[in-house]
């Protein structure tokens, strides 16, 4: 899928976390942020707020749906580059604590509500060490079926990270960064890189800023931010 040129208003490169001139491959082409004010949400709980560049969520739990979505048409996001920010304001000593911060998915809905026959590929900031710290894990649903694919190092609450999530075919990278600066490079991350083989090669319809996956645990809280979604190719 091709994000350049084609969405809703929003800020153009150079603006915010992306400095000017840093962004390889686009051949000199129009790049805009997704707008989050664009996008459809869903939050019977009031749990998210949404910017045109920012969705926040406020102690998110476990058994609620909320989600932030936008219909790119059936079928038409296949390969691709995104980028994102996400930053893990405060969470729940517990493993099921989750910021669900982007996926592609087949239909508008909860990830928890993703049965067979339908396939989802959704990226988290998870709870890893008491209230302190987190890992981005990539997940995915086939055939109703979830697996997770991979996981980073520990990353501490409260420090944002720059990620980088491309799909070639059956196979997922994301490249996480400490920097902007550092992402626009195209190098690998510097604070980890993580690879999702045998990822289902579905061609999928929603983009997510955020997502939710209601398993109805309790008290299981977590907050944070979600910014600066740029399809980049």
């Amino acid at each position: 899928m091709n994000g350049i040129g084609s969405k809703a208003p929003g800020a153009t490169l150079g603006i915010g976390s992306i400095p000017a001139g840093l962004l390889p491959g686009i051949g000199g082409r129009l790049v805009v942020f997704e707008a989050f004010t664009s996008y459809n949400e869903t939050d019977p709980n009031g749990k998210v707020t949404v910017t045109t560049r920012v969705i926040t969520l406020t102690d998110g739990d476990s058994d609620e749906d909320y989600y932030v979505t936008s219909d790119k048409g059936a079928g038409n996001i296949t390969d691709f580059t995104h980028w994102v920010d996400v930053n893990v304001t405060a969470l729940t000593d517990d493993g099921n604590s989750a910021i669900w911060f982007w996926g592609i998915a087949e239909i508008n809905d909860d990830f928890k509500d993703m049965g067979a026959p339908l396939d989802a590929i959704f990226v988290g900031a998870v709870h890893a060490t008491a209230t302190t710290h987190y890992k981005i894990k990539l997940f995915q649903v086939k055939n109703g079926g979830l697996n997770i694919k991979n996981a980073s190092n520990p990353i501490n609450v409260g420090t944002p990270s720059y990620v980088s999530i491309s799909r070639n075919g059956t196979t997922i990278t994301i490249e996480i960064y400490s920097t902007p600066a550092l992402r626009a490079t195209g190098g690998p991350g510097d604070v980890d890189t993580l690879t999702g083989t045998g990822m289902v090669s579905t061609a999928f319809r929603y983009v997510y800023g955020l997502g939710s996956y209601n398993q109805g645990g309790t008290n299981l809280d977590i907050s944070g931010t979600v910014s600066n979604l740029l399809l980049v190719a």
